[in-house]
């Protein structure tokens, strides 16, 4: 195997790698004594209250996109592996695998603190949280560029990418405001951190059998307390870095003036004597206010001609170059946060002790929204042990890429840890010290781990199992008499 291949391959392995190290896990939607599900819909409250570790509690990244996997960048011709790039792949058959948009999010929240309590008719919760929201979108125009190689002209302009940080302090409740019904509320309190956001307002690659010719304009857009607000103007030559960030920790300090308000909302319904369950939740419904002091802005553009290389001169004859300057902060703005919405259907059968599932996720992400339908069996094997097995449909997600979660849950402690995708087929790279295997279907991943301590449980909110034995105590007795 040749050497671009491996490193090829070993960057597509990197990504999933990535992918599998979230912010709403869908296999722990339906699993009762996981405090993750709450972080998806106010009202799950979890049978035990909780404290979580620092980091340790409750930590993931969600890795998700439309295009990037082994089976789209590489394939199986006369018994060979090849590339996308090789002759043997038409461009229909690559390009006809991928979205007519790239999309690609990642989405990290780290726990710095959390605790939840259940009192006599309600639960409550506190929340310290680092969140971080990168998204990504790519033209397919880009691709087909670089697969054909040939005449046309390719609009490139589709491209956006966004990163947005900030600090997270939530207070939550799930009432019960009905025996059959459960509301739920959390009320955020953000801190910004860094916003950054590139968008090339015009990009394009032109070839024709005289010359290439390629152009790009665009902006980008920053947001972070060590930038100063007095930043010099002009076009960027010979930039000091020093000019534009802050040497003195205590004037960063000072400048963390980005603040922002969020709500989760939630309802669950149980009917037919809690054997079917319906819910719905909307979460980081909100915004934040960026600093005017703190937004650096700058303008870049480029224009490049390539008309061939002269044979007598051995010189390449290329014209064009690239500009970039910094431009007047136009005063603060706002962003919205990247909102989702969860509802979930659960059926229960064998009191309770197993129930199937369907979940739709959808993400409101700043410049596209993806969607997953999510499948699970859920077995509640005793009081304190929950596992659950699911499978995820839409935006691009293959069969044989399957979720696992498994909660363990008795008094005094807590322990969880899943995943939403899970490869079972894969690619096998050979090299001369090891065979590596390679997730070949994988799209979107991740993986979640918890480790909290549980407080007492709730005698208003007993778990299914136990109203299962209760009802089924009721009816001997009055079978009996």
């Amino acid at each position: 195997m040749k050497l671009y291949r491996k490193i090829a391959i070993i960057l597509v392995a990197v990504v999933a790698g990535i992918a599998t190290s979230s912010a709403e896990m869908r296999t722990s939607y339906f699993m009762e004594g996981s405090y993750f599900r709450t972080d998806m819909n106010a009202a799950l409250a979890p049978t035990r209250g909780y404290i979580k570790l620092p980091v340790a509690g409750a930590v993931g990244l969600d890795f998700g996109n439309n295009y990037f996997s082994v089976s789209n960048l590489f394939y199986k011709k006369d018994g060979g592996i090849y590339t996308f790039m090789h002759n043997s792949v038409s461009a229909d058959e690559f390009l006809g695998k991928l979205g007519n948009k790239g999309k690609m999010s990642v989405n990290l929240n780290t726990s710095i603190l959390g605790f939840g309590a259940h009192t006599k008719k309600l639960f409550w919760s506190f929340g310290l949280n680092l969140r971080s929201n990168t998204e990504v979108t790519l033209s397919k125009e880009m691709f087909a560029a670089i697969k054909n190689l040939s005449n046309g002209y390719y609009n490139l302009g589709d491209t956006h990418i966004s990163n947005r940080e900030y600090m997270e302090a939530a207070i939550g409740f799930a009432i019960p405001v009905k025996k059959w019904m459960t509301f739920g509320f959390r009320a955020k309190g953000l801190l910004g951190l860094a916003d950054l956001s590139m968008q090339m307002d015009k990009m394009y690659l032109d070839i024709n059998e005289n010359q290439v010719k390629a152009e790009l304009m665009g902006g980008i857009r920053g947001n972070c307390p060590a930038f100063r607000s007095n930043y010099p103007i002009g076009v960027l030559e010979d930039f000091d870095m020093e000019q534009l960030i802050h040497q003195n920790p205590m004037d960063m300090l000072k400048g963390i003036k980005s603040w922002g308000l969020g709500l989760d909302v939630g309802f669950e319904f149980r009917l037919l004597d809690d054997h079917l369950k319906l819910s719905i939740g909307a979460n980081d419904i909100g915004f934040i206010r960026w600093y005017q002091g703190s937004t650096v802005n700058a303008n870049g553009s480029a224009n490049f001609t390539y008309d061939g290389f002269n044979l007598t001169t051995s010189e390449a004859k290329m014209d064009g170059g690239f500009e970039a300057e910094l431009i007047p902060s136009t005063g603060s703005y706002t962003t919205r946060l990247s909102a989702s919405l969860n509802a979930g259907v659960e059926y229960n059968i064998l009191s309770n002790y197993i129930a199937f599932g369907v979940l739709s996720h959808t993400e409101f992400c700043q410049n596209f929204t993806r969607t997953e339908l999510t499948a699970s069996v859920n077995f509640r094997i005793g009081r304190w042990l929950t596992t659950s097995f699911s499978h995820t449909f839409l935006n691009g997600n293959q069969p044989g890429v399957l979720g696992w979660a498994l909660n363990i849950h008795p008094p005094g402690f807590n322990l969880f840890i899943g995943a939403d995708y899970i490869d079972t087929r894969f690619a096998v790279m050979t090299t001369e010290k090891a065979v590596i295997p390679i997730p070949k279907m994988m799209t979107s991943a991740n993986v979640y781990l918890g480790v909290g301590f549980n407080l007492g449980k709730a005698k208003y909110m007993p778990s299914m199992q136990e109203r299962s034995r209760k009802a089924n105590t009721l009816k001997r007795k009055a079978m009996q008499q």
